[in-house]
């Protein structure tokens, strides 16, 4: 009931305020313009009275330092020890009177410049008393150009802001000509520390006000902003001369009208709106003639202090009264008219939402919040109907669902159970495939036990699942042994039982006497593999074979003899890898020819060739970047790169280069490869 109060009331001064401020929108915009014409207003008579002020605290100290200046250029002894710098009484009179002058500038220095030696003469605070020159001026260095160009255009005196780099530092200099007769002789002035000029001229103490000096064409000669005076511009000796017209975004034509008239009316002040950093300014200058300088001010009228807060202050305060003195005079009416009748309503509500259907509603009364009740009063016997026929539905669909949920706990124990039926299955065939693979590699030649037949050899049989469908296989006669690896159709348990059958067929047809002729071992394995499929042989056709490459060694003849089908053998004798390729004929298989004639290649067993076998399943396997398969030229090349590597880092080295190609893609067939070298 609280909480319906305030929300009402809350809207209620809500919309009033939204009211007051539409009402109050226009005259506060009208109010704002007058406020902003008064700022404008003061504010050209701030910006006038502030550079008449800046322009005396310039003028004045400056033009005195200038006359200080023209007297030092002007005396009599500066001149003849011009003439004479040698001369020892005429050296020690000017030096004694150059000291009363250095006590008499501003910037407690001076400097001196014969023009005939263009020796360069300095003494001041920050460097040690000397009576010799500093260094001596070049015509065509550019750190000394101010001082060609200044005697070729002036006469008199100039205000140059300029950087001397024999002396390191930058200072606002005073140059004046020394004059014999009708000749110039020399230079001579002062300097004033430019960080202290700036400080004690044209410090902005004021906020929103940018107090500077350009010449008469326009040249920052002193800003706030060291970066921005253009140092030795006064004498064309400034590699850049920035502008005060450059640094306004518009008006600066009205800046270069502004600083013609103020040339022809000195003392005056011409003011004009530019836009400077982004923000409209009011800029106002005038002219020093003495100096030639105009002094430039510009004022941002919105932070500057041009109008007095506190009119406007007391005027926002009035308006903000009025305007609460409305919210409390409309919020009591509010409360008395329409919250307090909504109030026992809303009573009324908690109690039916608290399911008490018997409440009472106030007296209905003859405006809309009687209206309001009256609706209320029909809703709740709607609410008391629907809840009867809701009770009723609910008792009806929970027996329903009592009934489902008997017959879903038992279909869950049924679902249970068949799982674990299942689950006991799978390992029972597991257990059996992992027995299969124990018998499996019981049969088939270990690296270990090939180690016993050759020098050195390594071997990878890697099945694609738990059992393979590639050997290894290896027999021992008198003078020799032979060596095959083979390739059967399938992989997982279809192609272990393949092995099976080749193992047995390799068992039966090759002697313990030894081989007379590899030929007939696989057209004896192809025979035998095809009658043991065709005794066991289903309603459909068998498609079951192997591929094979058999290695016969003769110790006495040292030669080693390979007969393939459909598998190569890979060996390096010293000059790269070569390849002899096994017939395109494969064994068991019920098209194979038993009587095929396979040719048997003969190689001299040396001891430094290394010999190489593998089935399909490594050539064949394909790569995650390139998608095609890995192939025999890549093969090739991984084993000649592997020359000189011991058999354990050719194993390793063949496996990192597998893992590398094929990335993230799956093994597709069973892989095997054997190398070995004999003695």
């Amino acid at each position: 009931m609280l909480g319906l109060d305030k929300k009402l009331r809350t809207k209620s001064l809500l919309a009033l305020g939204v009211a007051c401020l539409i009402a109050l929108g226009p005259s506060l915009w009208i109010g704002w313009e007058m406020v902003e014409r008064g700022r404008e207003h003061f504010g050209q008579a701030y910006a006038v009275n502030f550079t008449l002020l800046n322009a005396q605290r310039i003028e004045n100290p400056v033009t005195k330092e200038i006359a200080l200046a023209k007297r030092f250029a002007d005396s009599v002894l500066l001149r003849q020890w011009l003439h004479t710098p040698n001369a020892t009484r005429a050296n020690a009179l000017f030096f004694e009177e150059a000291k009363g002058f250095r006590e008499d500038f501003r910037g407690e220095n001076y400097f001196v410049i014969n023009d005939e030696t263009l020796a360069y003469y300095y003494n001041g605070e920050d460097k040690s008393y000397s009576e010799s020159p500093r260094y001596h001026l070049q015509p065509k260095s550019s750190d000394d150009l101010w001082y060609f160009n200044t005697m070729k255009t002036v006469n008199s005196t100039i205000l140059n802001v300029n950087v001397d780099t024999h002396l390191q530092k930058t200072q606002v200099w005073i140059d004046a000509i020394v004059w014999d007769q009708d000749r110039k002789i020399g230079m001579a002035g002062t300097g004033m520390e430019l960080t202290g000029f700036l400080k004690d001229f044209l410090s902005p103490d004021e906020p929103g006000v940018t107090p500077m000096i350009v010449d008469e064409r326009g040249v920052v000669q002193a800003h706030p902003n060291p970066d921005l005076i253009s140092l030795g511009s006064a004498a064309n000796a400034s590699k850049t001369n920035i502008k005060l017209q450059a640094l306004l975004a518009n008006g600066g034509d009205a800046l270069n009208r502004a600083m013609d008239n103020a040339r022809s009316d000195p003392g005056s002040v011409q003011t004009l709106w530019a836009e400077l950093d982004n923000t409209r300014q009011l800029v106002a200058l005038t002219w020093l003639p003495e100096l030639e300088w105009h002094v430039v001010s510009a004022v941002d009228l919105h932070a500057a202090q041009v109008l007095s807060t506190q009119w406007v202050a007391a005027g926002i305060a009035g308006v903000a009264g009025l305007f609460g003195a409305m919210l409390l005079v409309f919020g009591y009416g509010m409360d008395k008219l329409v919250l307090r009748p909504l109030n026992k309503l809303h009573h009324s509500a908690t109690v039916l939402a608290e399911g008490d259907y018997d409440v009472s509603l106030p007296p209905a009364t003859g405006d809309e919040i009687g209206d309001l009740t009256r609706a209320f009063g029909v809703m709740i016997e709607q609410v008391k109907s629907h809840t009867r026929e809701l009770e009723a539905r609910v008792r009806e669909r929970t027996s329903e669902l009592k009934e489902k949920s008997v017959l879903l706990e038992r279909a869950k124990e049924q679902a249970e159970s068949a799982h674990a039926a299942k689950a006991q299955a799978l390992h029972n065939i597991l257990e059996s495939i992992q027995y299969a693979q124990t018998i499996q590699q019981a049969s088939l030649t270990t690296e270990e036990q090939l180690r016993g037949l050759v020098s050195d050899c390594f071997t990878i049989w890697q099945p694609k699942d738990v059992i393979s469908g590639d050997i290894i296989w290896s027999k021992t006669f008198d003078d020799g042994f032979a060596l095959a690896v083979a390739d059967c159709t399938g992989h997982g348990v279809p192609g272990g039982i393949m092995t099976m059958a080749a193992v047995s067929a390799l068992d039966r047809v090759v002697s313990p006497s030894g081989v007379a002729d590899s030929q007939r071992v696989l057209q004896g394995v192809s025979r035998v593999v095809q009658e043991m499929l065709a005794n066991h042989a289903t309603e459909r056709s068998s498609e079951d074979g192997l591929d094979m490459g058999l290695c016969v060694y003769s110790r006495s003849t040292q030669t080693l003899y390979f007969t393939g089908s459909r598998i190569s053998l890979f060996y390096d004798d010293g000059d790269g890898i070569r390849e002899v390729k096994g017939d395109r004929e494969s064994l068991g298989y019920p098209s194979s020819d038993p009587m095929y004639p396979f040719q048997t290649h003969a190689m001299k067993a040396l001891p430094a060739t290394r010999f190489y076998l593998t089935t399909d399943g490594l050539i064949d396997q394909v790569g995650e970047e390139t998608g095609l398969p890995l192939g025999k030229r890549r093969l090739t090349a991984q084993l000649q790169r592997m020359e000189g590597l011991s058999f354990v880092e050719q194993r390793q080295a063949v496996l990192d280069m597998l893992a590398a190609f094929q990335g993230g893609e799956c093994q597709r067939d069973d892989i095997t490869v054997v190398g070995f070298q004999l003695s």
